[in-house]
């Protein structure tokens, strides 16, 4: 018996209950959809029945994934407690949603190992280090550390996100459905994944999104598996560890104070064009190094806001936000080298196109047609192949 029949036999009930929290649907929301119990769905997911043949279309249909999603085995792999920055305002239900599309981004990438030589994890040493007791000093020293590691020197970050993705973390964006909820990050087996928000298009942010996250796997890898058990206190704590690794990464203290010529904003304008960080964050960190005073901090900001340039700066529509890269090549490699169809891939992945676009970063519509296809010969395939009752 071939492998798709085989998994064809199988409906797996986690990849059932994946597909209706990537949609945002409650248990009662698609039993309403489909036109069954409550009851029935729960069964589904705890694999305790299958669902019938006219019943899996309606789930094909409503949940929009390909019949043979629901079918599919993926080796499960290690992951650590998912760290998110707005654990303390985000619902439960926005945090499963983007879980999901983080477990999504690894079963693609678990695919596409098959074939392409992803770069090799490259991340220092950090067991001289206390551990979850970072001091200021200990923080400054490890950005310096990871600077010295990657060979950066002194120079600005262009690109935090390429940066990270050549040293071997799997970094993917998409939209995380709040304007509260920038970016997150995963221990995991083999690569840590790092998510980041498309719902805030800034360069700046996206560069310190990326170098936060950065900071919490490198500080926090072994103490936020019982994120949900943290106080408030111990959870800014963290955050504000996390900030303060980002700010000496990309803003190294010595070329970054001797850039620093004046204390006008318009030359901070001008920094934010070679630093590549946000105006509101070298200003911190110009107050941090002891370059302004506080009361010059005070009255900079003041000018900002006086100016209602705090939340939207000068320059967030012309310096290009880094987009991950790697599983966007690597998808395009692979069909544009005739290693695969675009129908062999997503049969293979076992996803629909537009979650396959939207979790590599791909432009909409690249997998649509050969998608549209592919669904409608899953759903006329003859279902009582399925077994299901």
């Amino acid at each position: 018996m071939s492998q798709d029949k085989r998994d064809y036999q199988l409906f797996n009930p986690k990849r059932f209950k994946e597909a209706r929290i990537v949609r945002g649907l409650s248990i009662v929301e698609l039993a309403n959809e489909i036109g069954v119990s409550k009851q029935a769905i729960s069964q589904y997911e705890l694999g305790e029945s299958v669902p019938r043949a006219s019943t899996m279309m309606s789930i094909v249909n409503i949940l929009g994934f390909p019949k043979n999603f629901f079918y599919k085995e993926f080796k499960e792999q290690y992951v650590g407690n998912t760290f998110f920055r707005a654990s303390n305002s985000a619902t439960k239900k926005l945090r499963e949603i983007q879980y999901t599309k983080a477990q999504f981004v690894s079963y693609i990438y678990k695919y596409l190992e098959n074939f392409i030589d992803f770069p090799s994890l490259n991340l220092p040493d950090t067991t001289k280090f206390n551990g979850f007791m970072w001091n200021r000093n200990e923080i400054e020293q490890l950005a310096n550390d990871v600077r010295e590691y990657w060979g950066l020197a002194e120079q600005p970050i262009g690109n935090v996100v390429n940066l990270m993705e050549r040293n071997g973390i799997l970094v993917c964006s998409f939209d995380m459905g709040a304007r509260n909820m920038d970016a997150f990050c995963q221990p995991r087996q083999g690569r840590p994944l790092i998510a980041l928000g498309n719902d805030k298009q800034s360069a700046a942010r996206r560069q310190f999104d990326g170098a936060h996250e950065l900071g919490h796997l490198l500080m926090h890898k072994d103490e936020i598996y019982n994120q949900d058990n943290l106080t408030k206190e111990e959870f800014g704590k963290m955050e504000e560890q996390a900030n303060r690794f980002a700010s000496a990464f990309l803003l190294p203290s010595k070329a970054f104070a001797d850039s620093v010529t004046s204390s006008s904003l318009d030359s901070y304008i001008e920094l934010k064009k070679y630093w590549r960080v946000s105006i509101g964050a070298m200003l911190y960190r110009s107050r941090d190094l002891g370059i302004i005073t506080d009361s010059r901090y005070t009255s900079l900001v003041k000018q900002m806001s006086m100016k209602k340039i705090r939340v939207k700066e000068p320059l967030d529509d012309l310096l290009p936000v880094p987009q991950p890269q790697i599983l966007r090549r690597s998808v395009e490699m692979l069909i544009e080298n005739d290693v695969k169809s675009e129908q062999q891939l997503l049969q293979e992945v076992g996803m629909s196109g537009e979650m396959i676009e939207m979790l590599c970063g791909l432009d909409k519509g690249r997998l649509d047609f050969k998608d549209v296809e592919h669904k409608l010969s899953l759903i006329i395939n003859n279902d009582e192949e399925n077994h299901v009752c």
